[in-house]
């Protein structure tokens, strides 16, 4: 790809401007089709089954797993697995099991393993907590901390947009956790309101899905991401780092003020929104930003105007919204 110039005047916000549908990412996966189901089971908790699965990595089976564990209705999907409520049968625990199928990991298989080994490592409050991990001949298991909340996107979806106050204490979470995970070198790769799970107060968010996630040490030439929230760089293939994370926050504080994105293309044209994030040209369109004070309108601008990328010191202020005034 080039970083050519394109003059596409910016047009008014469709009616629906946010839609899940974006959420695919440039690279992308089937869909893992729904388990079976379990009720047959609850036999088994009547005659007090042993509920304690292998914690060595060995293999177990769908039977282990179903005794274990009541997997119930779909909580969310993605382009790598399926998210289902839980339950565990022994002590009633809900979570969230994040299952994988593996033959739509075949030559990707490195990326189930860099997921577990970066949730592993981490342990934050703004962050979905990796609690088990198990796998069958044919699929692998994530049982991770349930946030019961929804996620971001189905936030906006109801709500439309949100005022400064709630939406700054949102990037404010969001900052805090990726100010953690960038001081471990460490970039998300694939922030967006789907991945941002929402606590029974919108205000508390938890950042989920690290199935792009990545140790950065060097300059990544990887094309990937969801096309709405990618940075510039990672479209001209110059190399980047850990600020293409906070090129998507600032998108989504974009999204939680006005109810649509910076970027828009006529017809959905993906071609076309690719040339307006490389141009990088924020407008604050009337009436929709009439009423959102300057200073939200400046943090966004830090966030994804052109001298962010000169900003690379994962210390500086400008992963805290609060802290660029």
């Amino acid at each position: 790809m080039h970083c050519g110039e394109l003059d596409v005047p910016v047009s008014t916000p469709p009616a629906e401007p946010v839609c899940r549908n974006d959420k695919k990412n440039i690279s992308q996966l089937q869909l893992l089709k729904p388990l079976p189901e379990v009720a047959a089971l609850q036999k088994d908790v009547q005659q007090g089954t042993n509920f304690d699965l292998p914690l060595d990595g060995s293999e177990v089976t769908l039977s282990d797993i179903e005794r274990c564990y009541d997997i119930g209705r779909v909580i969310g999907d993605g382009n790598f697995a399926m998210v289902r409520e839980c339950c565990r049968r022994d002590n009633g625990q809900t979570f969230a099991i994040k299952i994988v199928e593996r033959s739509k990991l075949i030559g990707r298989e490195h990326m189930m393993q860099n997921e577990l080994s970066l949730l592993g490592s981490l342990c934050h409050p703004r962050i979905v907590r990796l609690v088990a991990y198990h796998h069958t001949h044919t699929h692998s298991y994530l049982v991770m901390e349930l946030v019961s909340g929804g996620d971001l996107f189905e936030a906006i979806s109801e709500r439309g947009k949100f005022p400064e106050a709630d939406a700054g204490l949102m990037v404010s979470d969001m900052s805090e956790a990726l100010n953690y995970i960038h001081c471990k070198s460490i970039v998300h790769r694939d922030l967006k309101p789907e991945n941002l799970l929402v606590g029974i107060r919108v205000s508390e968010k938890g950042l989920g899905d690290f199935g792009l996630a990545m140790v950065v040490t060097e300059p990544v030439f990887t094309i990937c991401g969801t096309p709405t929230y990618v940075a510039p760089e990672i479209l001209c293939e110059t190399g980047y780092g850990v600020a293409v994370d906070v090129w998507a926050l600032g998108v989504i504080l974009y999204i939680l003020l006005c109810g649509f994105p910076p970027f828009l293309s006529r017809d959905r044209d993906q071609e076309e929104l690719f040339q307006l994030i490389k141009q990088g040209q924020i407008n604050f369109l009337s009436p929709y930003w009439d009423p959102i004070s300057e200073g939200e309108k400046y943090k966004i601008i830090k966030y994804v105007g052109p001298k962010i990328y000169v900003l690379t010191n994962i210390h500086t202020s400008m992963y805290n919204p609060f802290c660029m005034l």
